[in-house]
């Protein structure tokens, strides 16, 4: 464990796994011990449970679901990157925004295939889901025309 860090005033956030870099520390709540991330990759969009892997030099390798909680060591919101590595990560956030979209569209047109064959009574939550499903997909496009709206600005 050469590679382990105690921190007792670490300032950590949360975040979803697949919000996860390789440049990230995750962090135990309870212990406050850190461990550098080295890897992480996530399913490509569609699949079916997608899961976030990620490997760490103490840890090993994990697989968490996609939309997990995780703890982290609080980022630095100062950019320090060159510009050209801003924008290949500006550039990557919208592809994650289009992954969340396939993801979503996957999900709607699961739930209207359910629909189908479910009895009048439960129809109603449904209902429900597929609204929430039609909200996120509406506030994705807000934040996608948000981004492409700052970039023609800069």
């Amino acid at each position: 464990m050469s590679n382990t860090t105690t921190h007792t005033d670490l300032a950590t956030e949360q975040v979803r796994a697949w919000e996860l870099r390789p440049t990230d520390t995750l962090v135990d709540p309870d212990t406050g011990v850190a461990f550098p991330i080295t890897t992480v990759t996530v399913d490509e969009p569609g699949r079916a449970g997608r899961k976030v892997h990620i490997a760490a030099l103490v840890l090993g390798g994990r697989t968490l679901p996609l939309n997990q909680f995780v703890t982290i060591a609080k980022r630095d919101n100062t950019p320090t990157a060159a510009a050209a590595d801003v924008e290949a990560s500006a550039a990557k956030d919208q592809h994650t925004l289009s992954e969340t979209a396939c993801d979503l569209i996957v999900i709607e047109h699961r739930l209207r295939d359910v629909r189908r064959w479910t009895p009048e009574t439960a129809r109603a939550h449904l209902d429900a889901a597929l609204s929430s499903v039609a909200m996120a997909l509406d506030a994705l496009h807000a934040e996608y025309a948000h981004r492409t709206t700052e970039q023609e600005q800069s």
